[in-house]
């Protein structure tokens, strides 16, 4: 499973020195000396998954592990856009060489592609204690792995037992599911101490991006309205999500088989409306003028709007992961992107606690 690879993964990076966080947009972030290595866990290597986790890294590499095999050409695509790819035959490679320099006492960088070693001029090596070993690491890549297998790792895996995950892949515009359905139990528990399940569940958003340009006129003085932004319209319940979802992408990697993607209530038309008397409101303005006539000052107000036509704006439909943590008699919702707690059901479907 997904999950016993991260602690692999986990381990050998925080057995090298790196410090491990979460993350949005990937599974695991590793720093060390101020450098980032963005790490997604994936079987999906086409153009457009690599271009896109490519894209969504900002400040650090990236690093995609995949328990299948990746092609030559898979490999060179990714690295011309700055990102490591590990198979499962680079992964049994970087594990073993992680846990040979643990129990040497060596500190290795990781987060690099390695090349194939056809063979090593040294049989032997000279260890602490003065006295000769035998070089684990002679021989080809193939050798260095079977005997990385037969030594006593730190990691509380067998090299031969990584599973070989069949994570699905949908035709979906989505933000990606970082959160697993068990941690999700785990996140709703102190919330609903009975849960007990989680169903992985896609809800529809209207996503809208706009940019006002705009000018008033009162009397002597021009007002410039402007600004732009984006939000997001759920199309289930009405209301308008304070979210942050980066790296929507048009397809989604799920690990479960049983999932329900729910269909939009709201239309595009009802969206916009409602979308248009938002913003609107959002950029009225109450403008106040003095005016001194002889010795009275004269005070005015004046309510300006923008209209419609000085609004560009685009909208399109988007889905937001939630798992829905089940207990007996209610339910919690989390962010399967982020894991926040959902403080209003997105849907008419739940009782949320």
């Amino acid at each position: 499973m997904k999950q016993n690879v991260t602690q692999i993964l986990k381990d050998i990076f925080t057995s090298s020195g790196y410090r491990i966080v979460d993350s949005s947009i990937a599974d695991l972030i590793a720093e060390k000396d101020e450098k980032k290595m963005y790490i997604k866990f994936s079987n999906l290597l086409n153009t457009s998954y690599i271009e896109d986790f490519a894209y969504n890294i900002r400040d650090g590499a990236g690093l995609i592990v995949a328990t299948g095999n990746a092609s030559e050409e898979q490999i060179e695509f990714a690295k011309q856009k700055g990102v490591i790819v590990w198979d499962r035959e680079e992964l049994a490679y970087q594990i073993g060489n992680a846990v040979l320099a643990d129990i040497e006492g060596e500190s290795i960088e990781l987060g690099e592609q390695s090349t194939p070693v056809e063979k090593a001029t040294e049989e032997y090596i000279i260890a602490d204690d003065k006295k000769k070993k035998p070089n684990m690491f002679a021989g080809t890549k193939k050798e260095v792995e079977n005997r990385a297998i037969e030594s006593k790792p730190k990691v509380k895996s067998d090299v031969e037992t990584i599973p070989s995950v069949e994570n699905k892949v949908i035709d979906l515009r989505s933000a990606p599911v970082n959160i697993t359905g068990e941690r999700a139990i785990s996140i709703a528990k102190p919330h609903q101490r009975d849960v007990t399940t989680a169903a992985l569940k896609f809800v529809p958003l209207w996503k809208y991006t706009y940019d006002i340009q705009a000018q008033r006129q009162f009397r002597s003085k021009i007002i410039d309205i402007e600004g732009d932004g984006e939000g997001y319209f759920n199309s289930m319940n009405e209301i308008f999500e304070d979210l942050d979802l980066p790296g929507i992408n048009n397809q989604i990697e799920v690990e479960v088989s049983d999932y329900e993607v729910k269909a939009p209530i709201v239309t595009k038309e009802e969206a916009t409306k409602a979308i248009y008397e938002r913003i609107i409101d959002q950029y009225t303005r109450d403008v106040k003028f003095d005016n001194t006539i002889g010795e009275a000052i004269i005070s005015e107000h004046k309510r300006i709007s923008p209209s419609k036509k000085e609004i560009e704006m685009e909208i399109e439909i988007v889905y937001l992961p939630v798992w829905e943590a089940k207990g007996k008699r209610n339910s919690v919702e989390i962010n399967a992107t982020n894991g926040e707690v959902l403080l209003n059901p997105v849907d008419n479907d739940v009782e949320i606690m």
